[in-house]
């Protein structure tokens, strides 16, 4: 699929999914589904011609891939981007901490598939493989489960976008899951890891004006341990990324929006104990609001706030009715800085539980 429009870039997207798995097949589908939808967006917006290639069913295997690949013919100022759904292993023995891509029978690394898009030698790369890199090499853990709580409807991500994909210059391998875990996926609603991806995504576009690729992995690794809090331990799962491109400095790292959404959701979360909860409220409380700051609070519309209340006041109750909460996202854009990082206006979307 390629874009009409006479642009000189090109976005070029290599997607691979296992869709013919009889256990994991329609959680790829979704995948795919969702993921190429959200690349053209991307891509649109950026104003970037669009080159989707998809690795077609009966060419599911190293062959198809590297087939896949070599359709990737990058000038200078071209964007690569790869997306791996499907099984995944590793090796005790095996040098790479990266998951190997299981394909009908036949393994690839996704750190091969990583080189050799670098090689095509594209201002900006990234390789993305959401699997399992359990040593075992059992499948993609699927488990019913409520469906990711979506962000509100973008309007203003273009800037957003911008930063991530056409100022980053360099490349970046990312996977789901760590060396030794498996991941999880939905039969419905797809794979966990690629889902909250897509939410960091539409939340960064629509509450933010300052990111970077290592907020924004960050903040999505938060919100995948928030939709797996419920699992044991020996279910969940960590993605792992290596970036090698120029990092852009953000205003106040400390108090960026992953920080601030990880702080106020850990507050929320009614399974740890009080104790623990409160003692982070201490500590953390003025390193990232001021001693008079305000919160105003929305449930849709950040234009209109539901009600305002005084920092202290707002988290004492978050501690106190975490039963009812199910997320907070900071919107930054709408928040204002005080003296340092501390904010003296914070905006929050405050979702609740469903009755």
């Amino acid at each position: 699929m390629t874009s009409s429009l006479g642009r000189a870039q090109t976005f070029y997207a290599v997607i691979v999914a296992d869709v013919s798995d009889p256990l994991i097949g329609k959680s790829c589908e979704k995948d795919l589904q969702e993921m190429s939808g959200t690349l053209q967006s991307i891509s649109r917006k950026i104003e970037y011609n669009y080159r989707e290639i998809i690795c077609p069913r009966e060419k599911f295997g190293e062959a198809g891939i590297r087939e896949a690949i070599s359709q990737v013919e990058c000038k200078p100022e071209d964007i690569v981007f790869f997306y791996y759904t499907g099984h995944g292993i590793n090796t005790a023995a095996g040098n790479t901490r990266f998951p190997v891509l299981y394909l009908n029978n036949e393994t690839l690394e996704l750190e091969t598939v990583h080189k050799l898009l670098k090689d095509k030698k594209p201002r900006f790369c990234l390789t993305f493989g959401d699997c399992c890199n359990h040593l075992s090499g059992d499948a993609h853990r699927v488990r019913p489960a409520r469906p990711v709580t979506r962000g509100i409807t973008v309007t203003n991500d273009t800037a957003i976008l911008r930063r991530l994909f056409v100022q980053a210059n360099g490349d970046l391998l990312l996977s789901s899951a760590r060396k030794g875990e498996k991941a999880t996926a939905h039969p419905d609603d797809g794979s966990f890891y690629s889902q909250t991806w897509m939410q960091a995504l539409a939340y960064a576009g629509s509450h933010n004006t300052n990111i970077s690729w290592q907020t924004f992995l960050t903040d999505t690794e938060n919100r995948l341990q928030e939709s797996l809090k419920g699992l044991p331990d020996s279910l969940k799962h960590h993605s792992q990324w290596i970036g090698n491109f120029s990092a852009e400095t953000m205003p106040c790292p400390e108090a960026d929006f992953a920080e601030i959404n990880k702080f106020l959701n850990t507050l929320a979360d009614e399974k740890r104990p009080f104790h623990d909860r409160n003692k982070l409220r201490l500590s953390r409380q003025k390193s990232l609001f001021g001693p008079a700051a305000q919160v105003s609070i929305y449930m849709n519309d950040p234009e209109r706030p539901v009600e305002t209340q005084p920092i202290d006041q707002f988290l004492k109750r978050v501690l106190n009715t975490a039963a009812l909460i199910d997320e907070f996202n900071f919107v930054e854009r709408l928040s204002t800085p005080g003296k340092g990082c501390a904010y003296d206006l914070v905006t929050l979307q405050e979702i609740r539980k469903a009755n």
